[in-house]
């Protein structure tokens, strides 16, 4: 990473943290008790926006402060929040901040890029993007900021790789003739997609996760799910670009699955890196916009440099994942 570089991912980051700090240093203590926000709308704007950026929601301050300015314009925002000003409890609160996520995920307009504040969603939204910027692969002038842009939404929604870094489920050397024959044996079929198989325990999350999608209106459609070595291997061979396609691959581990972005109205062009703006542009999707806001309460990561491909990984997956092994999860140094 150049100089050039390195001040602009720290300026992302400064920037990210800040809008953090000025998220949570009003936080009310306790939602039990009725706040003198109760019957002044504005004061409960500000309150509802502090609860941004925090373990409550990933939206924006900025976004609430806009979304509850404008709420008479939307019957059911308008509606709840009226209850919270008549009613204000910790349940009225987050189900307010519940429609404001489901606002915001089925806004064309919107980005998952806006959770970094408006300012960094329009310079990378707005960027002039060339052909091959994607990072990898032949060189395209603007690798490097398309490094910065994914190093800053992994600040907001952290990638948890199934494959990579110590919180792996798998690592390469792991994977032995026998560890392949055991991962390859917990595949089953995708109800519904029964030509797309997951791990076991990932299809079962998933299974509840498409639910829940459904019913707020966001429908999960795989395009990609397990894959076996060999074709990862050729795959990747005949890319030659690791940070696109990877010759060890979650797929492989039945552990990734690669989501349709189109959704509605909206269409783009699936599973390609090129060209870049394209790729920004799937940010705008309710598919990834509800994944980024959602996924982690089923144990789903993203993977930042592909909108639309997703981990299963949870935190303390590894010892399941290898539960019915012989002799376990292989040991660690």
């Amino acid at each position: 990473m150049n100089h050039v570089t390195t001040r602009l991912l720290s300026a992302v980051v400064a920037a990210i943290a800040l809008s953090a700090c000025s998220s949570t240093s009003s936080r009310p203590d306790s939602y039990g008790e009725r706040s003198l926000s109760a019957e002044n709308p504005e004061a409960l704007i500000g309150e509802i926006a502090t609860l941004a950026g925090t373990e409550i929601t990933r939206l924006h301050p900025s976004y609430v402060w806009e979304a509850l300015s404008d709420r008479e314009g939307d019957g059911e925002l308008n509606g709840v929040f009226e209850t919270v000003l008549k009613e204000d409890t910790e349940e009225s609160r987050l189900a307010l901040v519940r429609v404001l996520e489901l606002k915001f995920i089925h806004d064309p307009e919107t980005s998952v890029l806006d959770l970094l504040g408006p300012e960094l969603s329009a310079h990378f939204r707005n960027f002039a993007w060339q052909y091959g910027d994607y990072p990898g692969g032949p060189d395209g002038p603007n690798e490097a900021f398309a490094d910065v842009m994914v190093d800053a939404l992994d600040i907001v929604r952290p990638e948890r790789r199934a494959n990579r870094t110590r919180m792996a489920v798998v690592l390469r050397p792991e994977a032995t003739e026998e560890a392949w024959a055991y991962m390859e044996s917990e595949w089953v079929p995708i109800p519904g997609q029964e030509d797309r198989m997951l791990n076991r325990h990932a299809r079962e999350s998933f299974i509840e996760m498409r639910e829940q999608a459904r019913k707020e209106g966001v429908e999960l459609v795989v395009l990609s799910a397990h894959r076996s070595r060999k074709r990862a291997q050729a795959n990747a061979a005949r890319a030659n670009n690791p940070a696109a396609v990877a010759s060890f691959s979650a797929h492989s581990l039945g552990l990734a699955a690669d989501f349709q972005m189109s959704h509605g109205g909206l269409e783009f062009s699936e599973i390609t890196t090129r060209p870049m703006a394209e790729v920004v542009r799937m940010r705008e999707s309710p598919v990834h916009k509800w994944l980024f806001l959602r996924g982690d309460d089923f144990g789903w990561y993203p993977y930042q440099n592909e909108p639309w491909h997703w981990e299963y990984n949870p935190p303390g997956f590894r010892p399941l994942f290898w539960s019915g092994f012989p002799g376990g999860a292989p040991k660690r140094n």
